[in-house]
């Protein structure tokens, strides 16, 4: 396993943590508070910072070559994923917002920020969990490179 590989993991464990936690915080305080002071709860996606921290955890790989052709493809194509699926994600939202809320409907201002956040914890969970995926379909059932 690679140092992106190793990073990967790391991203994607504490992210699903986090989301986790948060998601569990906001329910038990939503029937014990309500809202909008539930919504404290999502203090827990702050554990997907712990993610932050892969570059320094992981030191580069020992040898000559670090990064071939084949890890830049990869990369780029989780690049790629990420960003649609933050885009997707962004888009969906606010459309859904605009749905729900009509044209003369107002929101609050507080919610802005949660999607922005939203957006990029999705763009960094889907490209870290697309380069465990195609790093993953190259290799064969007997766990060799092809």
């Amino acid at each position: 396993m690679n140092r992106i590989q190793k990073m990967s993991w790391l991203i994607v464990i504490t992210q699903g943590i986090a989301v986790l936690s948060a998601a569990i915080a906001v329910t038990v305080f939503y029937y014990k508070i309500g809202f909008p002071r539930a919504w404290a709860g999502s203090a827990f996606l702050a554990i997907s910072g712990f993610g932050g921290l892969a570059p320094v955890l992981f030191r580069k790989d020992p040898g000559p070559v670090q990064f071939d052709e084949r890890d830049v493809a990869i990369n780029s194509a989780a690049v790629k994923n990420g960003f649609t699926a933050s885009y997707l994600l962004f888009g969906s939202l606010c459309m859904g917002i605009w749905m729900i809320k009509g044209i003369r409907g107002t929101i609050d201002v507080n919610v802005l920020p949660m999607i922005w956040m939203l957006a990029g914890i999705t763009c960094i969970f889907v490209h870290a969990l697309s380069i465990l995926i195609l790093y993953g379909r190259d290799k064969t059932s007997e766990g060799e490179t092809k």
